[in-house]
């Protein structure tokens, strides 16, 4: 597995991904059984240490009623 590398913008990807969650009244187990992600994972995305591959962003968007590019932005 590679690890891949944050940017400055990954935490506020983050927060926008926990606040996302929150609203719709998820746990961060909850989204992780949702997404088929560890509880783990979910926790790194919105810390900022992990940035997922598109096939996890879409799948977190979709649970959460949000777009990919609402939650973790389009620009580089």
């Amino acid at each position: 597995m590679s690890r891949r590398k944050t940017t400055h913008r990954a935490p506020e990807r983050g927060h926008q991904v926990a606040a996302a969650r929150k609203r719709a009244g998820l746990s961060q187990q909850a989204l992780a059984d949702r997404t088929g992600l560890a509880k783990s994972t979910i926790a790194r995305i919105e810390s900022g240490v992990h940035q997922p591959s598109i096939t996890v962003a879409l799948a977190i968007s979709r649970e959460l009623g949000a777009t990919a590019e609402q939650l973790f932005g389009g620009g580089r």
